[in-house]
């Protein structure tokens, strides 16, 4: 094991452990810093700009609010974001219980099924669901327009809803008060949604589809892992969900783990896949600090941050998920956008649905659609993609999508 691995794992203990206990959780934190500063050089120029940039911001705004006198504490720059990075830390080990698929004459599953599978193994499994279903789709290392869309769109339509997302995480975080058994029927009816636009705008296509084969025991994992969430959050609701999560993800990888090549899948999660979370670890930690330093900021005003609107209510909602899906086409994460509204909106007392609804919406959609998504930018890259051919398809279903999940916030509207 790699030694910024064993930091990753020995961080991911202890999280578990504090969250349990009464124990404080900054020894896992600063593990978590040891081991992303310990591989920063190592991390795509991309990412380590976009890291960089927000640590200057985020100390910039953090060096005028203590000159200000402000009352927020600087110890949550460092800590905000840890139950994030234990949550994903955890899910990291579900990409070892991906089932094996040999590329044999079985014909693949169509257009509704590849499109569900998509969704519903990318609920469990994340960005591992692309090359999951891209190894067994591709022909000569490419994907055709329409398989590279369903596989896209789908599994980030799962952000608006399952608790494996990361996007999960950061909603909880976010938007304090938030339930996630009151926000999963809104989240499902945003996934919903964004499913039936992407089947519509790619079955319009009427291209030739050849599909990912599905069994029946294919959804195993996702469906066990997703009751087993639930079950627990109800019989011990102390249990934050990013916590249970980050239990319960590592076991079950190594129950459900095929029995070929399982020896093989655990060197490697230990040798390459926990140091491989760097990148995702270098965005989590900088937002914290840029988000902090913005609310510290704010704490130091006098009268607070005089905004424009007296309430944060569901049209105000809507034109932030825009804006915040917009600012995704320039490939700026929608962490960020999330980090640096949550502290705005705070004085104004949102509803926690409402607001949580809007994130795991923005996270779904903005990533979805923006060429320059982690998960685009790895169909691009992988499968020979255009970017800019994936920026003129995606562009119509940014807008419906809005326009759609404007929809579920007016319905959460006129029923809540």
């Amino acid at each position: 094991m790699s030694p910024s691995g064993a930091l990753i794992l020995a961080m991911l203990a202890l999280s578990i452990i504090a969250s349990l206990t009464s124990l404080p959780l900054w020894p896992a934190a600063a593990l978590a810093w040891i081991a992303t500063l310990r591989l920063f050089r190592q991390l795509p120029r991309a990412s380590r700009q976009q890291a960089g940039a927000l640590l200057a911001v985020g100390s910039v705004l953090w060096g005028v609010a203590l000159f200000r006198g402000t009352s927020y504490p600087l110890f949550q720059a460092f800590i905000i974001n840890q139950t994030l990075v234990m949550m994903f830390a955890g899910v990291s080990f579900l990409a070892m219980a991906s089932p094996d698929v040999s590329k044999d004459d079985r014909a693949g599953s169509g257009l509704l099924g590849t499109l569900l599978g998509s969704h519903l193994f990318g609920a469990a499994i994340n960005l591992s669901v692309v090359f999951l279903f891209g190894e067994r789709m591709q022909r000569d290392g490419r994907l055709t327009r329409s398989q590279a869309l369903i596989v896209g769109r789908g599994f980030t339509a799962a952000a608006a809803w399952s608790p494996f997302f990361v996007a999960m995480g950061v909603a909880l975080t976010y938007a304090p008060g938030l339930d996630y058994l009151t926000l999963l029927p809104w989240g499902l009816s945003a996934a919903v949604a964004l499913l039936i636009l992407n089947f519509v705008d790619v079955y319009r296509l009427k291209a030739p589809f050849s599909g990912f084969p599905l069994e029946p025991g294919a959804l195993l994992l996702p469906c066990l892992l997703a009751i087993t969430v639930i079950g627990l959050h109800l019989a011990w609701p102390s249990l934050s969900i990013p916590l249970i999560i980050a239990m319960v993800s590592p076991p079950f990888s190594l129950l459900l783990m095929p029995r070929h090549g399982r020896r093989s899948r655990l060197r490697h999660q230990f040798t390459h896949g926990l140091q491989r979370l760097a990148p995702q670890f270098a965005l989590f930690l900088s937002a914290g600090v840029i988000s902090t330093g913005l609310a510290a900021l704010l704490a130091s005003l006098p009268d607070g941050l005089q905004l424009p609107i007296r309430q944060f209510g569901h049209f105000e909602a809507w034109l932030a998920l825009g804006a915040i899906v917009a600012v995704s086409f320039t490939g700026i994460h929608p962490l960020i956008g999330i980090a640096t509204l949550a502290p705005v909106v705070a004085p104004l007392d949102p509803d926690p649905t409402l607001l949580g609804l809007l994130f795991l919406m923005s996270w779904a959609l903005g990533t979805g659609s923006s060429p320059l998504s982690g998960s685009n930018l790895a169909i691009c890259a992988r499968y020979g993609v255009l970017a800019r051919d994936m920026l003129r398809w995606n562009l119509p279903y940014a807008v419906i999508g809005w326009l759609l999940c404007g929809g579920v916030i007016a319905l959460h509207g006129v029923l809540v």
